[in-house]
């Protein structure tokens, strides 16, 4: 058993001397191309449709909320962005339609870009879920780029049958929004 063991012993210290082991180039890390892709999520909103009622009783025609995109002030993030497709997603309970628009505005709050989709009344308080993709590519990316802020919409269409929201109206309006962005970060560069 002994004679077994050390025969393997020398077979196995001769198979790594003899081996051949090819010199590591360690300059190809510099060719590398990464392409990651990240989800986030960008908006949120989720209002019952009291909330469309102001103090007097009045029905509110439209409601605005906004948020700050601070990711693309970083310089990182603009080089190296390839694309990205925003999915908008409305669920509407509320037997009233919208209209949703969402401005994409720059640090100066100049408008780069506008998306504009309507949201269908819920009749019977019947759930209405609409999608919207928004694909950025080309133009349409380079003015994404300078987008520091958000900004949504919601307009209520007037009512079909002549009834107004009050506070015992039902339903409720949920808006959501998700990114995915594309990016292509070249290390030979």
């Amino acid at each position: 058993m002994k004679i077994v063991k050390v025969s393997f012993l020398c077979i196995a210290l001769c198979l790594v001397t003899i081996s051949c082991v090819k010199d590591v180039d360690f300059d190809q890390a510099e060719g590398i191309v990464l392409t990651p892709v990240i989800e986030s999520n960008l908006l949120f909103f989720d209002e019952p449709a009291p909330s469309f009622v102001n103090e007097n009783g009045s029905e509110v025609s439209f409601v605005k909320d906004s948020v700050v995109v601070e990711v693309f002030n970083d310089e990182f993030v603009r080089d190296n962005l390839q694309k990205a497709i925003l999915l908008f997603e409305a669920t509407n309970t509320i037997n009233r339609g919208y209209e949703a628009k969402v401005d994409f505005l720059n640090e100066a709050d100049e408008l780069q870009y506008t998306l504009l989709f309507n949201i269908p009344t819920a009749v019977d308080n019947q759930e209405v879920l609409v999608e919207q993709e928004e694909v950025f590519e080309g133009d349409n990316l380079e003015a994404f780029k300078t987008t520091n802020k958000l900004a949504l919409t919601l307009t209520m269409f007037p009512s079909t049958d002549g009834s107004s929201l009050d506070e015992d109206s039902l339903g409720s309006l949920r808006f959501r929004s998700k990114g995915t962005f594309f990016f292509n970060i070249d290390t030979s560069e």
